[in-house]
């Protein structure tokens, strides 16, 4: 066992664990924003495919994210618990990316499937890592949050510069076609996923986490029932799901509302998102002061119900149409966009912790990989259902010619499904259990002297 106080990563190795983040952007709003779009309208899959295809390939995850999350708990290696895997997710990652960033003009289905299937396994190793990583090198409550902090900045930081890439070829009048822009994010991944993989691997620590005692050495099934059943991690799973599907269903709308509601083009579209980004990166600090001031289910809540008003804001502006109606309901959205995926992070490293001092085993793996998966079923929901009611109920198609009628109801898709899974997130989390002063009282457990707190 170890149970000595370690101290807190000083600010530039954090910064080598966060960029792993950069690699793990790619696989985040850009693949709803830019890629489901390209495929669903230039690629040529059509939207109700791509949605339906979408979605199978996210419950796909479901298998395998429990799978990557027990072998990140089983195999340890003279490098520690997660370095190997971070460097064997590069050459999956890269070679999937590559394909998935640089289709042609009539691939089809097959081609999607098979190399989304490579993308996404590659990236739920390389995320299960990661995140199974921070219980080990993060020394009490508020680290963990100073932790996904860091992370989060500059993941939406590396998505602000790929969607700076459409905005400042549109504006520049390049000529470059969708095809064209989203290749050059694929390139920037490409050559971001080898050094941060090597930033993180050689300057961050890869410790056992306090209070593993080896239990996970052994594959049983009853880990994954018990992770299921916890009253903490239960919830945490719910406000994944919940803000998941609401985080998707704008993400994979977002160019069409733009387009077909607001008027815009890509390059005034990408600017928006720019600036949405920005006001995620800026606000961040600010979610974070609040959950060391209240608790993180009060910060969650806080933000979830901003992000509801966002959506009160888009359909309001949506009637008048325009680039700084659009850029206003952004504001706000952007504002409150991070908070939750950093705080539901966050949260489950304190149950990694609980579940350690109560059994003795590091199931950080595990329970990560649980929590991702409920992220990604909430994204396939999305696009699933979303895509699908775009196309069957509201009879909006992007290729074609769209009434008055498919469009207001494209802009109702987009504002009324997230307001109300945003508004149910909240309601879970004002039930939340585990509190500060229960995560200092099993910290204590683990060593009487209490974490050590050093910069």
């Amino acid at each position: 066992m170890t149970d000595a106080p370690a101290k807190r990563l000083s600010l530039p190795r954090v910064l080598a664990f966060s960029s792993l983040s950069i690699p793990l952007a790619g696989v985040g709003l850009p693949v709803g924003v830019y890629l489901a779009p390209l495929y669903a309208r230039e690629v040529g899959l059509g939207l109700e495919l791509t949605g339906l295809l979408f979605m199978l390939l996210r419950f796909w995850d479901i298998f395998t994210d429990p799978v990557m999350g027990y072998l990140v708990d089983r195999y340890r290696s003279p490098w520690g618990r997660v370095r190997h895997w971070v460097v064997l997710s590069v050459p999956i990652l890269g070679l999937a990316t590559y394909f998935v960033y640089m289709p042609h003009r009539g691939d089809g289905p097959v081609y999607f499937v098979g190399w989304m299937l490579l993308f996404y396994i590659g990236f739920t190793l390389l995320q299960t890592a990661r995140s199974a990583w921070v219980p080990a090198i993060a020394v009490d409550y508020d680290d963990r949050s100073r932790l996904f902090q860091w992370a989060e900045i500059i993941s939406t930081l590396s998505m602000l510069f790929l969607l700076a890439i459409p905005a400042v070829l549109g504006l520049a009048g390049t000529g470059i076609d969708r095809f064209g822009q989203v290749a050059i994010m694929g390139w920037v991944l490409l050559f971001s996923l080898p050094l941060a993989a090597f930033l993180s691997c050689t300057f961050v620590r890869d410790d056992p986490v306090r209070g593993d005692r080896g239990e996970a050495q052994r594959f049983r099934l009853k880990p994954f029932i018990a992770a299921l059943r916890n009253k903490y991690l239960g919830r945490i799973l719910l406000l994944e799901l919940l803000t998941g599907t609401a985080i998707a269903v704008t993400a994979a709308n977002y160019l069409f509302v733009a387009e077909f509601v607001f008027g815009l083009s890509d390059g005034m579209s990408s600017l928006i998102l720019m600036f949405f980004f920005l006001l995620a990166v800026l606000a961040l600090p600010f979610w974070l002061k609040l959950a060391a001031k209240t608790e993180k289910s009060v910060a969650f809540r806080i933000a979830v119900l901003t992000s509801v008003t966002s959506y009160v804001i888009y359909y309001i502006v949506g009637q008048i149409g325009g680039f700084w109606p659009l850029l206003f309901g952004a504001i706000f959205n952007g504002a409150a966009f991070s908070a939750p995926i950093v705080l539901t992070r966050s949260m489950t490293a304190d149950v990694v912790e609980w579940q350690a001092a109560q059994t003795g085993e590091n199931r950080s793996g595990i329970y990560y990989s649980l929590v991702t998966s409920a992220y990604k079923v909430g994204n396939s929901i999305a696009f699933g259902v979303g895509y699908f009611i775009l196309g069957q109920i509201a009879g909006f198609h992007p290729g074609k010619e769209n009434s008055p009628e498919a469009i207001q109801g494209l802009l109702l898709v987009f504002c009324v499904l997230p307001a109300v899974l945003y508004i149910l997130a909240g309601l879970v989390s004002s039930r939340y259990p585990l509190t500060r002063a229960m995560q200092q009282e099993i910290s204590k457990s683990l060593d009487p002297r209490g974490p050590e707190v050093m910069d």
